[in-house]
């Protein structure tokens, strides 16, 4: 939907998965990273960013040490964002590691930086060559109800009416390589409803992409990077589309990445076998996936 006054222009999305800032020490994790290339870039960023409180069950080398897990990083780290990305979720498991004032303290870093955070009753919006973006993110954990799950497919709905829609879906289970078949559903219902595009992650693992319509799913994109040594799961790619004159998710591909895990950069990765798992993935949704380009195009 553009705005008054001015021609609907095609936008280019890119999303990445899980990012994590936390770590002693840690090196900038983008510093490389130049496939984070368009209109609009997002991330999922787990951890608050905050001088409240203090990390735990964690080591002094980032590994699990026992018992629950809750991120800090200090709010300098926005400014690794800057200029790179525009949208971050904090509709996640970890946003509330130090509860709901560093989730704010999150925030206004990334605001700083000139990010725009996104969560339940608080909706990134950005205008871009003269149409008007709404991002919409939630977490779902584990096992949650979708099928009656209608608060978002309203809003979807309703947002729509004022511009594109993207949305943002931190769900799943740990390691799974399927969405659920409940997933599947309600991903449609939101598609459905109007959104140009459905960004999971959550699950670390990458799992497929499908279409639905106009509008592009990718169940989860798995790891982006982390600073913390809890996770070994560096298959994932990012999501890239256009959005067209009507709104809609075109040339949609997948591009390979290794996340940037253990000190390690992430980067694009050359590897035949993780194309190959794309592809197989996303067929067994039942998409049209084909190798192009080190790119899993999905049509």
């Amino acid at each position: 939907m553009a705005l008054a006054g001015c021609a609907a222009q095609p936008l280019r999305v890119v999303a990445a998965g899980d990012l994590q800032l936390d770590g002693a020490g840690r090196a900038d994790p983008l510093a490389q990273l130049a496939i984070l290339d368009g209109d609009v870039r997002f991330v999922n960023l787990e951890g608050p960013l905050t001088t409240r409180g203090a990390p735990s069950g964690l080591d002094a080398d980032g590994r699990p040490s026992g018992g629950a897990i809750h991120f800090q990083a200090p709010p300098e780290r926005a400014r690794w964002l800057a200029g790179r990305v525009d949208v971050a979720s904090l509709a996640n498991n970890h946003a509330l590691d130090q509860g709901a004032a560093g989730r704010d303290d999150t925030a206004r870093a990334l605001a700083a930086a000139g990010v725009q955070p996104a969560w339940r009753d608080h909706d990134a919006e950005l205008r871009r060559r003269g149409r008007r973006v709404i991002v919409l993110a939630r977490d779902f954990p584990p096992g949650a109800e979708l099928d009656g799950a209608s608060e978002l497919v309203d809003a979807v709905a309703r947002a729509r009416r004022r511009g594109v829609v993207l949305v943002s879906l931190h769900w799943g289970e740990t390691g799974s390589l399927l969405p659920s078949d409940a997933q599947r559903r309600f991903a449609a219902r939101l598609a459905d409803a109007g959104a140009a595009a459905v960004i999971g992650h959550g699950p670390h693992a990458l799992q497929g992409l499908e279409r639905r319509g106009g509008a592009v799913i990718a169940y989860s994109l798995g790891n982006l990077a982390f600073g913390c040594r809890c996770t070994d799961a560096a298959d994932a790619y990012a999501l890239a589309f256009t959005i067209d004159a009507r709104g809609r998710a075109a040339d949609a591909r997948a591009i390979p990445l290794e996340a940037g895990l253990s000190g390690n950069l992430p980067h694009p990765s050359r590897d035949p076998g993780l194309l190959e798992l794309i592809e197989t993935l996303s067929r067994d949704l039942g998409s049209h996936a084909t190798r192009t380009d080190g790119t899993v195009r999905i049509r």
